[in-house]
């Protein structure tokens, strides 16, 4: 069983939010945005409370709060612990709070119409009298008597599930499914653990109900039914033990004493007796108390007598064993299959593993970047190999926790626009629309091998950025970086930018990014003089012929893929989405009074013996006292419209 969508209304800043899940989900987005709401509201959901008014969408508390949650993907134990409440291969619930109401479990299954009127209430009176009520206005029914509320619930279910061509579609009470009453199925079925970013390590590793300790000890050890059996019969023993001392030698000495006292009593009540009985309290033998303690070198201390940095290694090794480790599983009896062990009737039926879900709170607190990305890539291999048992989300500000070659798995929370309190909105880059954006360009199947290999660490960096500048190569992302520096730089504005390596390669990122709802502008050469300049240093005509072919083919396919047309070749544009210069980048900057000079003393200043090295142009952009020509101080000036 896993998560497959989540609907929030009304959570903090999340006023109305429905976002999928997938095995692993990475929510980015600027501080304030919702992604900790959202991993809060999961947990709220799954272990319910009451809600104060600073948790209701602008302190509105008019308006209830709603966790609403999907589950898809179930095996057998699954179906037959959530039972009517899959309807097409789904299950949704919904926990929800109102200052009027309280709090209420609701899920979407099949009911007996008639039975609305008395699940609708919550307390015992009434819900005994309405079922009282159903029993004589439809006596047809059959329905047994019920003396206590449980027994009216026990009742209406064991009339569904002997009538199932009688029930409908329908929104009912889901309580018995979380524990509060009856037998926590979906919490047999599904485990959530969240990490907050301010969880205290120390007490996340003390052995106490609730604990990150404590799930790894319940998640290795099971129910530890054999030892709890012989710790009960060691506390029996020892009770008669006890006893059998108190007996021997407490035993006559209390005879005496009520002898005595029997003796006294007799002269004022003739025949009035005394008994004398020790009763010894029944010992009971603790259960299993695990204390941690670290080491590191042979320094033995408590958790909290560490570095910041030591504790949360420490927070992220339990939640990684946590993660690894699988519930222990009831012991199948051999003796029960000798005579057919082919036989699966003649098999025990061993329960599936429940569905561990890892919700995790900027997993990069106090992590240098080797083990921040070795962190990562765990998560990610711990969610791939579990065979659907597990699931991960996390919150992160660190691009070493984000895999664009995976870009599906990101969620950018971002504040929406004209809102008089926070609200959030969500973007998701899914593969069907990225492909949709890129037809013609590359197959869907070829992004993430190109975003892997040439723009993994760019495009990451760039999913938290407030715009994106995207460019052909890395001589041109240095000359603008250049521009910037007169201005303050990219970093002051909140701008990354990303060299695409090719002119057709630029549009990966763009689609990418543009689902993600990150703005982004574009710049490539149209590179009308290459056919000069292949013959000017010796290429046959036909090559150069050919060359040129392919780069006007290849300039037609980015501008009509950005919204333009081959009518403005050959010439220099700059557009409020895209800048294409007439041949290039370089070519234009030649245009720069004094910059082909500067350029040579730089190069020869910096021992740079690279053609084209983008920390030449960079400095040079940088510190050219004349103005730039108009179309760079057009596409800075674009940009910068970009995050205002």
């Amino acid at each position: 069983m896993r998560i497959v969508c989540v609907h929030i209304a009304h959570f903090r800043c999340l006023k109305e939010l429905e976002m999928s899940l997938g095995d692993v989900t990475v929510l980015v987005g600027a501080n304030g945005t919702g992604k900790s709401s959202l991993l809060h509201a999961l947990r709220w959901f799954f272990e319910g409370g009451r809600l104060e008014e600073e948790d209701h969408a602008g302190h509105q508390t008019n308006h209830p709060v709603t966790v609403g949650v999907t589950f898809s993907d179930f095996d057998e134990d699954d179906r037959e612990a959530l039972g009517s409440y899959v309807l097409r291969d789904e299950a949704t619930f919904w926990r929800t709070w109102s200052a009027v109401d309280g709090e209420k479990l609701t899920g979407k299954g099949r009911a007996f119409p008639l039975f609305d009127a008395v699940r609708r209430h919550e307390k015992a009176t009434p819900k005994r009298e309405a079922y009282k009520l159903l029993c004589e206005e439809h006596a047809e029914l059959a329905l047994p008597k019920a003396n206590s509320a449980a027994a009216v619930d026990a009742n209406l279910v064991g009339f569904e599930g002997d009538h199932l061509e009688l029930l409908e579609d329908s929104q009912i009470n889901a309580t018995h499914l979380f524990g509060f009453t009856g037998g926590a199925r979906l919490n047999g079925r599904f485990d959530f653990v969240l990490v907050p970013a301010i969880a205290d390590p120390e007490a996340e590793t003390r052995d106490a109900r609730g604990t990150l300790l404590r799930q790894l000890l319940d998640r290795a050890l099971g129910e530890q039914s054999e030892m709890r059996a012989k710790l009960v019969t060691l506390g029996e023993q020892l009770s008669k033990d006890v006893q059998a001392i108190v007996d021997a030698e407490g035993g006559p000495a209390l005879v005496d004493l009520a002898d005595g006292v029997t003796n006294e009593l007799e002269r004022l009540v003739p025949g009035g007796r005394v008994l004398l009985e020790a009763q010894p309290t029944p010992i009971r033998v603790p259960e299993l108390s695990v204390d941690i303690r670290v080491a590191d070198g042979e320094l033995e201390t408590a958790v909290g007598h560490q570095g910041h940095g030591f504790q949360r290694a420490l927070l992220i090794a339990v939640v990684q064993r946590l993660a690894a480790l699988r519930p222990s599983t009831p012991a199948v009896d051999d003796a029960a299959t000798v005579e057919d062990d082919t036989s699966d009737e003649s098999k025990p039926h061993v329960p599936s593993l429940p569905t561990l879900f890892l919700a995790l709170e900027e997993p990069e607190l106090y992590q240098h970047p080797l083990q921040a990305r070795h962190f990562a890539a765990t998560l990610a291999t711990l969610a791939e190999e579990s065979e659907g048992s597990m699931q991960i989300a996390y919150a992160t500000h660190s691009e070493h926790f984000v895999d664009p070659s995976h870009y599906q798995r990101l969620r950018r929370f971002q504040r929406r626009v004209g809102c008089r309190w926070p609200e959030a909105e969500i973007a998701q880059a899914t593969v069907d629309r990225v492909a949709r954006r890129l037809a013609g360009v590359c197959d869907a199947d070829e992004v993430e091998v190109r975003v892997r290999l040439t723009l993994r660490r760019q495009v990451a960096e760039a999913v938290f950025a407030k715009a994106v500048l995207i460019l052909e190569g890395k001589s041109d992302a240095g000359f603008m970086h250049g521009l910037a520096d007169r201005h303050g730089g990219f970093d002051a504005m909140g701008v990354a930018v990303v060299a695409g390596n090719s002119k057709r390669q630029l549009l990966v990122p763009w689609a990418i990014l543009a689902e993600l709802g990150v703005p982004s502008y574009v710049v490539f050469d149209g590179d009308a003089g290459i056919a000069a300049r292949m013959l000017g240093v010796g290429k046959s005509e036909q090559k150069a012929k050919a060359a040129e072919a392919h780069e006007r083919q290849e300039t037609e396919i980015v501008l009509s893929t950005l919204g333009g047309t081959a009518e403005l070749l050959p010439s220099t544009t700059v557009t409020p989405a895209y800048a294409m210069f007439a041949d290039t980048l370089e070519t234009e900057a030649a245009s720069w009074d004094g910059f082909t000079a500067a350029a040579e003393a730089a190069s020869d200043e910096l021992g740079d013996w690279r053609g084209k090295s983008e920390d030449v142009y960079r400095q040079v952009a940088a510190q050219l006292g004349a103005e730039p020509p108009k179309p760079f101080r057009d596409i800075i000036a674009n940009v910068r419209k970009l995050v205002e």
